[in-house]
């Protein structure tokens, strides 16, 4: 008797190992495919949040600062009436930047909520259930650092005529943590902030980017 309750109990003790072993190994096998496929459709996601962020936190920003010409920029002309030198206000230049800055890192803050999910039919690896059926849940943290840059393009606009423009550089790189892995991506958009045509002799030290 005691012997057959020794029996008994052996092959419930291995049955219960080989389940186990059943399922790590599937458990392994669906890591295996899922996590390729989950950094994939991180890596797009997040360079789509990357995009929307940008453009939603540039405008947002733009809406609420102060961004004409003279706003930013002061022509100093000489008692002939020529140009004779440009000068920045760099309070307001920084102001744009901190505003744009803060709007972006928001946006993707709110955009980052919304969870990923890899739909079960990609893991059959069939290109018929390719993005097909119910969503398999994924965790995932999303941050971002931005960084805005001021540019100034100066270029022939006729006959004694430059035409002045400032371009805003701004370029978000958003890390996704995934579990089992992380994705980097950088998204950068160029925006005409503000222009100009000045008319007359233009002096060499025109081209300076000086700050009041």
């Amino acid at each position: 008797m005691r012997r057959y309750r020794s029996r008994k109990k052996g092959r419930i003790v291995f049955g219960a190992v080989c389940l186990a072993l059943g399922f790590a190994t599937v458990f392994l096998l669906l890591d295996a495919r899922v996590r390729p496929l989950v950094r994939r459709l991180t890596a797009v996601q997040a360079q789509t949040l990357a995009a929307q962020a940008t453009g939603r936190g540039v405008s947002a920003a733009l809406e609420r600062c102060e961004t004409d010409y003279d706003a930013l920029v002061e022509l100093q002309r000489g008692s002939s009436g020529a140009v004779v030198s440009v000068q920045t206000d760099a309070y307001a230049v920084n102001r744009v930047r901190i505003a744009v800055d803060q709007a972006v890192t928001n946006v993707l803050a709110q955009l980052a909520q919304k969870p990923l999910g890899v739909p079960l039919g990609s893991l059959t690896g069939l290109a018929l259930l390719n993005g097909r059926g119910p969503r398999l849940p994924v965790l995932i943290s999303v941050t971002g650092s931005v960084q805005t840059d001021f540019e100034n393009r100066f270029e022939s606009a006729g006959a004694n005529q430059t035409r002045h423009q400032i371009f805003m550089n701004t370029t978000l790189t958003v890390l996704t943590v995934f579990p089992g892995g992380d994705t980097k991506t950088t998204y950068a958009a160029t925006v005409l902030l503000a222009e100009t045509v000045i008319v007359g002799a233009v002096p060499n030290a025109y081209a300076q980017w000086s700050q009041k």
